[in-house]
């Protein structure tokens, strides 16, 4: 997956409805169910079908930086647009991006391991700021949130679909430890998720692909 150097100013590429955005080559992305056995709640498998999970089979992404920046933007067809918790089996819409934290071979399914951290950028349509949610992961039930998040995130629900851009400085330097560090000129694996909250997802319960991308970043 090819993540281009653009020119484009920054206000219009973190804008998800931007036209510019026609300019950036996209890659759909076969989205799966995440497995129930991999769910760390013994709720979760009790009560949910399998076969239930993962509404979301189809992700488009398109990658851009400006080498300061880099963006991300996804887009999925969704019939509702679900900001908040309306019932007990209703929740908000949600994506997210996952990258190994060290460059190691974490596993994707698992949510990396002990010995392999990841880097998820989270975003949750019930949020009204910005910014998006940096986590770091070392296996199954073991995410947890930053302090600190430089992720931005902009999002817009019409006609059936999500459109969101997730935006930040390619290098973090004041948290070499809790993000991936990207630069020109180097590749990175990346991973995707989608929540359904309309299908009664959340948490490990969510649409994923189920192998790592190679993300090159343009020279």
């Amino acid at each position: 997956m090819r993540c281009s150097k653009t020119t484009i100013p920054r206000d219009r590429m973190i804008d998800p409805l931007a036209a510019e955005w026609g300019q950036v080559p996209g890659e759909g992305i076969a989205m799966a169910a995440t497995p129930l056995a991999n769910q760390p709640s013994a709720y979760i498998k009790a009560t949910r079908d399998p076969e239930t999970i993962g509404k979301v089979r189809n992700l488009l992404v398109q990658a851009a930086h400006d080498g300061r920046d880099i963006f991300l933007r996804l887009s999925w067809e969704d019939a509702s647009e679900n900001r908040t918790i309306t019932d007990n089996n209703v929740f908000p819409d949600g994506c997210g991006i996952l990258l190994p934290l060290n460059g190691g071979e974490a596993p994707i399914e698992e949510m990396g391991s002990r010995t392999a951290a990841v880097n998820a950028w989270f975003w949750y349509a019930a949020s009204e700021a910005p910014a998006a949610r940096n986590t770091i992961a070392r296996g199954l039930g073991t995410t947890e949130f930053t302090a600190r998040s430089a992720v931005e995130a902009r999002a817009a629900w019409g006609h059936g679909a999500w459109a969101m851009v997730f935006a930040r400085p390619l290098a973090v330097l004041e948290q070499m430890d809790e993000t991936v560090q990207l630069a020109p000129g180097t590749s990175v694996k990346v991973g995707f998720a989608v929540w359904e909250g309309s299908n009664g997802e959340r948490a490990g319960v969510k649409s994923f692909s189920k192998e790592w991308r190679e993300l090159a970043l343009e020279a």
